[in-house]
């Protein structure tokens, strides 16, 4: 009896199966770098000019992101995220992307920052990745920053 491609796929796969099941060479998470957590650890490779910039270039959009959480004019209704999440406070973009009653769909902290905006201080639409959108997330995350992520937990 001639064997068939399905009977030969699924033999290599049971060999391939137990030699992966068996094998002492296959890393687990025991086997993974012990780095500090809210240690971010960067390549020697990088050009020291690139980091620099990055720095530069994200803390400014930080101060950026806290100053229009902070900004009344935001909206038309003279309120501010910081009203209802002061310092960033109870906004949980590390649970971001997720799914979202308001737009039966998951979305982004992006795109629950603009529904926001035009919900609660009634102001106007902003493009997803947009500076003002950007830099709302930069604060966003910055002010949450050690959190763990939990990607599509339930939340606000």
């Amino acid at each position: 009896m001639k064997p068939t491609i399905q009977t030969v796929l699924l033999a290599m796969l049971g060999v391939l199966m137990t030699m992966a099941l068996t094998s002492r060479s296959v890393a687990g998470p025991e086997d993974a770098p012990k780095v500090p957590r809210g240690v971010h650890v960067q390549s020697p490779k990088l050009d020291p000019e690139l980091v620099r910039k990055t720095k530069e270039e994200t803390d400014k959009a930080i101060r950026r992101g806290e100053m229009l959480w902070k900004d009344r004019q935001l909206g038309t209704n003279g309120q501010s995220c910081n009203m209802c999440h002061p310092n960033g406070a109870a906004t949980h973009p590390e649970t971001f992307p997720k799914f979202k009653q308001q737009f039966g769909r998951v979305v982004t902290v992006q795109e629950f920052m603009n529904w926001c905006i035009i919900a609660a201080l009634r102001g106007d639409s902003r493009e997803i990745g947009s500076e003002d959108l950007t830099a709302l997330e930069a604060f966003q995350a910055y002010a949450n920053r050690g959190q763990v992520m939990e990607i599509g937990v339930p939340g606000p």
